[in-house]
């Protein structure tokens, strides 16, 4: 069986290590575009902010390749699948031959204006890049108060910069934290001396100033852009795999294609939560998606399960932990807040739907936020437990057998 896969992160390699669990002499093939191995995308901006090394960052090295019999091809991309003939080809010509298939190729940023100063952060060069910036300069914007951007930011202060945020909408993180919670982490944000304007959105930068709606001119020394990205799909055109703004995918990790599957920030699957097809661009999602295609790939029928959207980050010392549908314009949700003291930056809200505890967010103390997560994964009517939910002190052993998920937590 000769197993291809496009994407040499988490997802792809997740695939890779099902497969030869359960295939120990099918042939495995990666293709990643960069030169190196496999490294965390998600520890660069505590690498720009030289909080852990280069051999920090890498998470398999030459060895696990070679002990896992997986032919690692780098620095190649793939620019087109003859889905008729089981045929993939590279950018050099290459042409390779597949039994199964695997779409992991991530995503790019999505960049507004080009310069010599006008960065984004998904890889070694960018960071590299960046720090070159911030150690000539010291006056940078960043556009975008996501993940990302808010990342970004904490590492460039790390390096001494000066730093203001623009972000379009009326919060930062607007999709993974209430309007509420959103004021606490900007309250501590701010106090740790990083400039942040809502409702600004970027229109351009001259090299000099970065112009925005709703702000006055912005002296900027450079700009790094984290206003999102996008699925890399491109070189699956006319290839005949449907694709809508990631490629779709069922319950089992597979396109419309029987045996191509694909995983990650790639794949566009149904949350269970926001009862919709989506990307869950996180590292946990990526990793339940590339090992569900993995067993699948190698003959294991197997369904995903819990795959809801989840982050957990820590600025400055302070962490939050948000996970599923937080709030909703078409669905009639219920929240209660069990934790709340702005001074102390403490902040915890659970969002039920049905009698399902369907999101949640623990800012500042995020201990047993993985207690919450395993409940909201079930999907389980929880009448029988909701009010034991809303207090801290509520008895975790009955509530894990609740909803099955007792011997996790007590092996």
């Amino acid at each position: 069986m000769k197993y291809v896969i496009i994407g040499n992160s988490i997802a792809g390699v997740s695939a890779a290590k099902i497969i030869r669990r359960q295939d120990k002499s099918g042939r495995i093939t990666i293709i990643s575009k960069e030169a190196y191995t496999f490294y965390s995308k998600c520890l660069l901006p505590y690498y720009l902010r030289n909080e852990v090394g280069f051999d920090e960052t890498i998470l398999a090295d030459e060895n696990f390749y070679k002990n896992n019999n997986i032919n690692l091809i780098k620095g190649r991309t793939a620019t087109k699948v003859l889905t008729d003939k089981n045929k993939l080809l590279l950018d050099n010509n290459q042409e390779i031959l597949y039994d199964k298939l695997l779409i992991a190729t991530g995503a790019s940023p999505v960049q507004i204006g080009n310069g010599p100063n006008i960065f984004s952060l998904r890889s070694f060069e960018d960071v590299e890049k960046i720090k070159t910036a911030a150690i000539k300069y010291k006056k940078a914007v960043v556009v975008g108060a996501g993940p990302m951007g808010m990342k970004v930011a904490y590492g460039l202060k790390g390096l001494g910069c000066n730093i203001t945020v623009l972000e379009a909408g009326r919060q930062v993180f607007t999709r993974i934290l209430s309007k509420r919670a959103a004021f606490v982490l900007t309250k501590h944000l701010m106090n740790k001396g990083i400039e942040i304007k809502t409702n600004s959105r970027f229109i351009s930068y001259d090299g000099r100033y970065v112009q925005a709606d709703g702000a006055s001119p912005i002296e900027a020394d450079f700009v790094v852009m984290a206003i999102g990205v996008k699925p890399n799909t491109g070189f699956l055109k006319e290839s005949g795999v449907k694709i809508n703004t990631g490629v779709i995918v069922d319950s089992h990790m597979r396109t419309n294609i029987d045996n191509i599957y694909a995983a990650g920030d790639t794949a566009e699957a149904f949350d269970p939560v926001a009862k919709k097809y989506t990307i869950n661009a996180t590292w946990p999602s990526a990793v339940l998606e590339g090992e569900t295609a993995g067993f699948n790939m190698a003959g294991i029928e197997t369904q995903i399960k819990g795959n809801v959207s989840s982050n957990s980050i820590q600025f400055f010392g302070l962490s939050f932990v948000s996970a599923g549908l937080l709030e909703s314009d078409d669905l009639q949700i219920e929240e209660e807040i069990i934790d709340e003291d702005i001074p102390k930056n403490l902040f915890k809200r659970l969002v039920f739907l049905d009698n399902k505890l369907v999101g949640f967010e623990f800012l500042g103390d995020v201990q047993n936020a993985g207690i919450y997560l395993d409940i909201l994964k079930e999907q389980k009517d929880i009448s029988e437990i909701k009010n034991r939910l809303s207090y801290l002190d509520f008895d975790y052993g009955k509530v894990l057998k609740f909803t099955g998920t007792e011997e996790r937590f007590f092996l």
